[in-house]
């Protein structure tokens, strides 16, 4: 085999190598400089030592329900009334960047985000437009997509933890998961962020001799096993027990627990699940998990818009604000992209005080990393009814942070007849196409 690698040229050679990384360990390697150099503006160096890396982990924050872009992040002041309402338009410390007024803090951060003013798809429903913006395609009857946390756990290289690489603070049900990928890349749910990870600790009476012992027999068992099924599926259900006890022994663990913040950190917050879910987020890039998944549900206001996006928007505006601050003061930020999505917009003009499903124009925004902040990307109409300039699709909006991380277009999966895949989406039409103006 040494033979045959020195006989390789250099490209070649780290493919050889990045595949054999990937079938024997499961990752996949930083892209070499000649990979960075396009994306971040860098001439081509014979090693990354010169080369500021890109980003290595992923705090997502998913709008539930389907958040209005004309209350948040692409206000109309010059909109009928009866398609802006109360809705008043601010500065941001962003020139030429202006955001509602229920989100002054966040406009405070305006020179770190990039707002996406031109997210456009066609499900208008919540389960396909959730499953659309999470995975980048539709349902389909005969392949299930995996979630873009699943891919950052695969495909993105950063230092040792026992944490799990994707964990997600709500539940599951209705989550595309790891899809077609190996369950190791599957979400890992946290209920309640003030619980943390549950089921880590020894049953009352158990002890780590007696785990042990079980453990021991378990793996003869399961050895066997493996060597009558020598297939990947068998080894990433043994996997995820072994991982599963690391983790019970790990200092990691204390990551979960929220109460070692100082009072007033846990305050700036929120003391709600939100406000909870994000500081636990921060704590657990901080101890090496890559991806984690944070929900804020009651965006599906087709009644009462105006005063549950205000109690949202405020939520939101403290929490994310503080987050940004922390990452930014710690030095996080340049390797932490911040992500907020939802699964579609709300209709621009208003239907009896609310505002019903508009999958053709909303808005998201990416900060941290080597995001280009301070600009907004993409131009809806007069009304924020139907994008006018730079569409953008959830698979150029995957690609986009795909780049930022650093992940390669060409590093893809096989999957059967269905294609190549990655988090630049699949084969042939239904690939994206990195947003090139956003990366700095």
């Amino acid at each position: 085999m040494k033979n045959e690698l020195l006989k390789l040229d250099e490209l070649s050679r780290r493919r050889f190598v990045e595949r054999l990384a990937r079938t024997c360990l499961g990752v996949s390697l930083l892209p070499s400089a000649s990979t960075l150099a396009p994306l971040f503006g860098k001439e081509t160096e014979s090693t990354t030592s010169n080369i500021e890396l890109p980003a290595n982990h992923v705090i997502y924050l998913y709008m539930r329900g389907g958040m209005s872009h004309m209350d948040t992040f692409d206000t109309k002041p010059d909109a009928p009334a009866d398609y802006r309402g109360p809705v008043r338009t601010i500065k941001t410390k962003a020139d030429g960047l202006q955001f509602s007024h229920f989100l002054p803090k966040l406009g405070d951060h305006a020179n770190k985000m990039a707002v996406i003013r031109s997210m456009t798809h066609t499900q208008g429903a919540h389960e396909e437009g959730a499953y659309k913006v999470m995975t980048g395609f539709e349902t389909s009857a005969s392949l299930r997509y995996p979630a873009l946390g699943s891919w950052v756990a695969r495909q993105v290289v950063e230092g040792h933890s026992t944490l799990p690489p994707y964990i997600r603070l709500g539940g599951l049900a209705g989550h595309p998961g790891s899809g077609f990928l190996d369950a190791r890349y599957a979400p890992v749910p946290v209920l309640d962020p003030n619980k943390g990870l549950e089921h880590t600790k020894l049953q009352k009476g158990d002890s780590m001799t007696a785990l042990n012992r079980r453990t021991n027999l378990a793996d003869r068992l399961n050895q066997a096993f493996m060597n009558r099924y020598p297939t990947e599926e068998v080894k990433a259900h043994v996997d995820v027990y072994a991982d599963a006890l690391k983790l019970m022994t790990s200092k990691d663990l204390d990551a979960f627990n929220l109460s070692l913040e100082k009072n007033q950190v846990q305050e700036a917050y929120g003391n709600d699940d939100f406000g909870r879910g994000v500081l636990l987020a921060r704590r657990l890039i901080e101890r090496g998990t890559k991806f984690v998944e944070v929900e804020l549900g009651g965006w599906d206001t087709h009644s009462d818009n105006f005063t549950s996006v205000e109690g949202l928007a405020s939520r939101l505006d403290n929490t994310v604000s503080a987050l940004l601050t922390d990452l930014e003061e710690s030095g996080l930020l340049k390797r932490t992209l911040v992500v907020l999505t939802t699964e579609f917009g709300r209709t621009p003009k208003i239907n009896d005080g609310g505002r019903d499903h508009h999958p053709i124009a909303f808005s998201s925004f990416i900060a941290g990393g080597k995001v280009r902040g301070g600009q907004a990307w993409g131009k809806t109409d007069a009304t924020a009814t139907r994008v006018d300039e730079n569409p953008v699709s959830v698979l150029d909006f995957h690609s986009t942070i795909g780049a930022l991380l650093g992940i390669a277009q060409d590093d893809l999966v096989p999957v059967g007849s269905a294609g190549n895949f990655n988090i630049h989406g699949g084969s042939g039409a239904r690939r994206g196409r990195p947003i090139t103006a956003l990366i700095g």
